[in-house]
């Protein structure tokens, strides 16, 4: 069966599924997570403005990084990569092409070089770091 991004049934199933305390739990990850990638990225671009003299809005960064949550946290990946042809590593292509889209949008001071350079970093340490220290806070926080 092939995959129909318009199945409104089966999207409202998914929806409707969980518990209010999935919700209320993916609620607090993607808070705690766009706060902790919101200041690592700012460290990085911090960084980067230092080495390269990039000028950097660091408001933007907090927004970058909860619209990327969005897209991982609600799995819109997983809605676009069946429409798209089979290309080996497309699963790790995509999030830093979206990233790359992102901080061309947000940060357009950037050079392009820096922001897939950034772009790079980022998608690597919100895969790799973020969710480890989401973890970690939650834990000190006593959250579910």
């Amino acid at each position: 069966m092939a995959f129909n991004p318009f199945d409104l049934d089966g999207i409202y199933d998914t929806a409707t599924s969980g518990s209010p305390e999935y919700w209320l739990s993916l609620g607090i990850n993607l808070i705690l997570s766009t706060i902790i990638g919101g200041i690592i990225l700012i460290i990085i671009l911090t960084i980067f403005s230092k080495k390269f003299g990039d000028q950097i809005s660091y408001g933007n960064a907090f927004l970058l990084v909860l619209i990327a949550n969005f897209i991982n946290f609600f799995g819109l990946i997983g809605f676009i990569l069946p429409l798209l042809p089979s290309v080996p590593y497309l699963l790790y292509i995509l999030p830093v092409l979206i990233w790359i889209l992102l901080l061309k949008i947000f940060l357009s001071n950037m050079s392009f070089l820096h922001i897939i350079i950034v772009a790079i970093i980022a998608f690597a340490l919100t895969i790799l770091v973020v969710p480890s220290l989401v973890g970690m806070v939650s834990g000190y926080l006593n959250l579910p």
